[in-house]
């Protein structure tokens, strides 16, 4: 920002420009007379000293400055020279907040453990920026918009092929890809939407090979962005727009490498807008709308969107109203309509699991988020949704929901920590009722972090590494939390008999776990890997297992033991800390929140939003 539309008017000449030292000031150039702040007088009949205005020798002749002309010119000089100090001074407070952050900035000194208690997602946030982690797209060139990737050549149409295939094998049913469709069937129909095409390539090719990945994601990434941006125009949508949304969304580390690298609560929640005026949603948006009983004539009655809006897209804007501690746009009569499906006959498992998911997270929004949470209502009520859907818990894939449950009791309680903790440095409390207060609630996250670890190493299958980000986040989140724990309340918990190198070693062999899924630099799990490694050895530095972890690398994973060490001896991170920028539609450099990412904090909105209104 300029500091010259902070200077007043007295400052400047006639035209506009700032006044320099030996010109008249624009008070004296309007009334032409000669100016007292010259450096010397104009007129050999004026006085030597510069403390008052003079004024022409023809008004001299004809009348006395009356003594009141005197003080009012000296009271505007005195005026003028305190505002051009102040100018000064913001200056210079201009200057240097600008140069700190064009620097490389400090290490960020590790704040109070569960004070600085950030939400979920913007905690992996802050933890991907302390490890270094920076969006591959921010490196790049950027060329000129096209509209359809394959027909620029950005993709040859072979490769398209082979990652429609991918996608559609792995992924379809995310967002209702008819099973039977052939890929050239399917090709063809999703190319009429440049926005689903780029979206489809994007997390498809994040796949197939490094070289591939490397050349291709970061071109696809700006083009979903730009598109993106410009989709926020067009009302009402199609159905492939809240297709493109939920892959976006679905995949928000994925697609740019960094945590929630769009933001996906903005997204969603204009996806959830859209369908409001969209004739696809038309049919299930009324309230007395009838549920066919067979899933034929769903199928035919609703298209893809519509389905999705009541249990994908909900579920996703409720994921990201937890994890970054936003306000949600819907309400219970919302959640009851996803519900409705729960009434077909044929309702599938994946479909069953979804509205579980959906109903789940609009507890925890509701009850699990607030800065006190009453943890017996939250356990009442999850005991009753899980009571719910029971015969869910012993179909397959139910590990999701039950990491959901522990993720839920995880941040209720999480939050009474906070509370408590700062209750306790408010009224300066004694260290026995709080202490006791605290060792409960420590004691009590313990089992909900460590499950949601072992749920998602011991159900490893095939079908892992095609895991939405969201499954990820929980457990980056669980291990985070952890370390933190750990690193707090370390000598309280040995007093307790806690075994601190199990839970050591229960976060190295989840490092171990997540690097082992997919490609090094494409795929979330390698990288969040990275990230809660960095965090594990800032917090605990001088841990056996993290010794002999580096110790039995040697030879093995060079790259972990050199990585370990550095930040062990050096007490930095890479050379270049990039800025961690707000995530948005219209680029990075809009919401560019400078280096160090602890000078200026996300959005957060607390209180009211959990209130039942």
């Amino acid at each position: 920002m300029s500091s010259n539309l902070l200077e007043p008017c007295l400052l400047y000449d006639r035209l506009g420009h700032r006044r320099r030292p030996g010109s008249d000031c624009l008070r004296c150039a309007t009334l032409a007379q000669p100016c007292s702040l010259n450096s010397e007088p104009t007129s050999p009949n004026c006085r030597s000293s510069s403390s008052t205005h003079c004024l022409p020798e023809h008004t001299q002749n004809t009348r006395t400055i009356a003594p009141e002309v005197n003080k009012q010119s000296a009271v505007d000089e005195r005026l003028e020279r305190t505002v051009e100090s102040l100018i000064d001074r913001l200056d210079a407070k201009i200057d240097a907040l600008a140069s700190r952050f064009n620097d490389k900035p400090p290490l960020r000194e590790e704040r109070n453990a569960i004070d600085h208690d950030p939400a979920p997602v913007l905690l992996i946030r802050e933890a991907a920026l302390d490890a270094g982690v920076r969006s591959p797209e921010q490196n790049e060139v950027r060329p000129e918009a096209y509209a359809d990737p394959i027909s620029s050549g950005l993709v040859s149409s072979s490769i398209a092929h082979s990652l429609v295939e991918l996608f559609h094998t792995h992924y379809g049913r995310w967002v209702k890809f008819p099973e039977d469709l052939s890929t050239p069937a399917l090709l063809s129909q999703i190319r009429r939407s440049p926005l689903l095409t780029c979206s489809v390539l994007l997390i498809a090719v994040r796949h197939t090979t490094q070289d591939l990945a490397d050349r291709l994601a970061p071109q696809l990434f700006r083009e979903a962005q730009r598109l993106v941006t410009s989709s926020l125009l067009v009302v009402p949508q199609t159905t492939p727009f809240f297709q493109a949304v939920l892959i976006l969304s679905l995949w928000s580390t994925t697609i740019g490498q960094v945590p929630l690298s769009i933001d996906s609560w903005l997204l969603t929640g204009y996806g959830l807008q859209q369908a409001l005026i969209s004739p696809d949603f038309m049919a299930v948006m009324r309230p007395d709308a009838a549920l066919p009983t067979v899933q034929g004539h769903i199928d035919a009655c609703m298209l893809p969107p519509c389905r999705l809006y009541k249990a994908y897209l909900a579920d996703l804007f409720l994921r990201y109203c937890v994890g970054t501690r936003r306000q949600a746009l819907l309400a219970d009569v919302d959640i009851e309509r996803c519900a409705r499906f729960m009434q077909t006959a044929s309702i599938t498992n994946y479909e069953a699991r979804m509205i579980a998911e959906v109903k789940l997270y609009w507890i925890i929004y509701r009850r699990c988020c607030g800065p006190q949470p009453d943890l017996e209502t939250v356990k009442r009520a999850l005991a009753t949704w899980q009571q719910e859907f029971l015969a869910l818990f012993t179909q397959p894939r139910s590990q999701f929901l039950r990491m959901g449950f522990h993720f839920a009791h995880l941040l209720a309680y999480s939050n009474c920590l906070k509370s408590a903790s700062q209750e306790a440095s408010a009224t300066m409390t004694s260290g026995s009722s709080s202490s006791s207060s605290s060792a409960s609630l420590v004691a009590g996250m313990l089992p909900h972090a460590k499950n949601i670890i072992h749920l998602a190493i011991d159900t490893t299958d095939d079908r892992t590494r095609h895991l939405t980000d969201q499954i990820y986040h929980l457990v980056t989140f669980a291990a985070l939390t952890l370390c933190r724990l750990v690193h707090t309340y370390e000598s309280n918990l040995r007093a307790t008999g806690h075994d601190l190198d199990a839970l050591d070693g229960l976060v190295v062999n989840l490092v171990d776990w997540l690097r082992s899924i997919g490609l090094p630099t494409s795929h979330t799990a390698y990288m969040l890997g990275d990230i809660v490694f960095a965090r594990f050895i800032i917090l605990r530095p001088h841990s056996r297992v993290l010794a002999s972890s580096t110790a039995g690398r040697v030879g093995g994973e060079e790259e972990d033991v050199g990585f370990a060490q550095s930040l062990l001896d050096d007490g930095s991170f890479s050379d270049e800390v990039p800025a961690l920028a707000y995530p948005g539609f219209m680029g990075l450099e809009l919401f560019d929140m400078g280096l160090g990412g602890a000078e200026v904090s996300w959005p957060q909105w607390e209180g009211e939003m959990y209130s039942s209104a």
